[in-house]
């Protein structure tokens, strides 16, 4: 399979495994400890099935930075490597229609350096926030856990807040726009930059029309065809 065909296949599976996440995503600057196991399914990238709960004495909270997943299984507990999950479910004891998708995939971090944009690429957890026939919006935090309700609830600093990435049909992987912190007017000009190839979106974003942090609307409405 070609590269691009590739990246086209990534994120057409990314935008089925979005619409699991967003209708029960809290998102909140909180940090739960605790001994909750949560029921876990993960889906390896050669295709295997494991299930089974992770959580427990130490820590109820997932790192987003965590490379190897520890999982307690009916045959005992496995130790995989994240690179290995092609994605990973949670749910909480009662609510499996709250059931949450994470994905462990690089993110983009662009910077400047010598007047010339370059990008730092990083791995993490991500959930699948807002998706469009064109466009995936990703978020994360320092962690995940589940509220008593099963919802999922980020945990994040007060200086960093929860980062937003997007990706494009063709993007090799989604790229840091902005985070929950960040202003109204900085979110503009990020998406001035970032889909100028559909002009009459970033005007409607530009005019106020479209909040900047609309990302439902602003999915649905990215049309790179547009003229």
């Amino acid at each position: 399979m070609k590269k691009r065909e590739a990246n086209l296949f990534v994120f057409a599976v990314l935008t089925i495994f979005v619409m699991a996440v967003v209708s029960s995503c809290q998102i909140v600057e909180l940090v739960i400890n605790g001994t909750t196991y949560y029921e876990t399914e993960i889906t390896t990238k050669d295709n295997r099935l494991i299930a089974g709960l992770i959580g427990g004495q130490r820590s109820s909270n997932l790192p987003s930075g965590s490379k190897t997943i520890s999982i307690k299984t009916e045959e005992g507990r496995q130790k995989i490597k994240s690179e290995q999950i092609e994605y990973m479910t949670l749910a909480r004891k009662g609510h499996p229609e709250k059931k949450q998708t994470l994905v462990y995939m690089d993110s983009k971090y662009p910077y400047t350096k010598k007047g010339e944009q370059k990008f730092r690429t990083f791995k993490h957890w991500q959930i699948l926030k807002n998706a469009g026939d064109h466009l995936i919006i990703t978020a994360y935090g320092h962690s995940y856990s589940l509220a008593k309700d099963g919802a999922l609830i980020i945990t994040y600093s007060r200086d960093e807040g929860i980062q937003y990435c997007v990706q494009r049909q063709g993007d090799d992987c989604p790229i840091l726009i902005g985070r929950s912190i960040s202003s109204r007017s900085h979110m503009r000009k990020q998406w001035q930059e970032y889909l100028a190839d559909d002009p009459v979106l970033c005007q409607k974003i530009k005019d106020k029309e479209i909040d900047a942090f609309d990302f439902t609307t602003i999915t649905e409405q990215y049309n790179p065809a547009k003229k």
